[in-house]
């Protein structure tokens, strides 16, 4: 169960990064990482304060789960909707467009707040023993790096605005679907073990290699004229 939970943070910071790449400025997608990394200072008071099942302890609160479908539910869907009316705007004569909508699609939501918390918790479960302001402090410095990494690499690779938004719908679309299928679980099940949570790391990094060429091969496949290729086999 937790693995869904994992899921689906990658998938919020995955977004926090796209609308840092969409600025489409290295200056402000900095400001993007550095707010993740401020981020991470202001929380890790309470994340220390954290036993090492918190997550599967929070699985077992009904309520508190139903809550957080809601959250992902609400903010999925207004992504969705929002990117929606992005890209008719996009797609709309340029002096029709409207520039006021620039400030909503750059706005983070919520989710990647709680995925920088639950990644510090897994971060400090590995330097046990070790200076809580130092360990910290390099969480923060990896994921400024990791962040303006991101966010660069999505701002070269994916050049033109619409598969930006595009890309949003999809991330949005497997937060909303995900959220859902923790709700639905959760609800069913008679038992919670609070037993300490392990991270399927292979299985995280499986996904994540596995989105990566999907996401690569739809970008490919984006470049290249069917048509073109379709006559000249003709």
């Amino acid at each position: 169960m937790e693995l869904y939970i994992q899921i689906i943070f990658v998938l919020a910071l995955a977004k926090f990064c796209l609308k840092a790449a969409m600025t489409g400025r290295f200056w402000t997608m900095a400001c993007y990482a550095a707010l993740a990394a401020i981020v991470s200072l202001a929380v890790y008071p309470v994340v220390i304060r954290q036993p090492a099942n918190a997550i599967t302890a929070l699985l077992a609160d009904r309520e508190l789960v139903t809550d957080g479908a809601v959250l992902t539910t609400l903010e999925a869907t207004l992504g969705i909707f929002v990117s929606i009316f992005l890209l008719d705007n996009y797609f709309k004569p340029k002096g029709e467009r409207r520039k006021s909508v620039f400030v909503v699609k750059v706005i983070p939501g919520i989710i990647w707040i709680l995925a920088v918390a639950y990644f510090e918790m897994l971060f400090f479960t590995h330097r046990v023993g070790a200076d809580f302001g130092a360990t910290a402090a390099i969480y923060a410095g990896i994921v400024f790096g990791t962040v303006l990494l991101a966010a660069g690499l999505i701002h070269l690779l994916v050049r033109h605005e619409s598969m930006k938004l595009e890309l949003k719908i999809m991330l949005n679309m497997g937060i909303l679907l995900i959220g859902l299928l923790v709700n639905a679980s959760v609800a069913d099940s008679t038992v919670v073990y609070a037993t300490v949570s392990h991270v399927e790391w292979g299985a995280l990094a499986a996904l994540a290699v596995g989105g990566a060429v999907c996401f690569l091969s739809g970008l490919l496949l984006s470049k290249i004229d069917i048509k073109k290729l379709i006559k000249r086999h003709n």
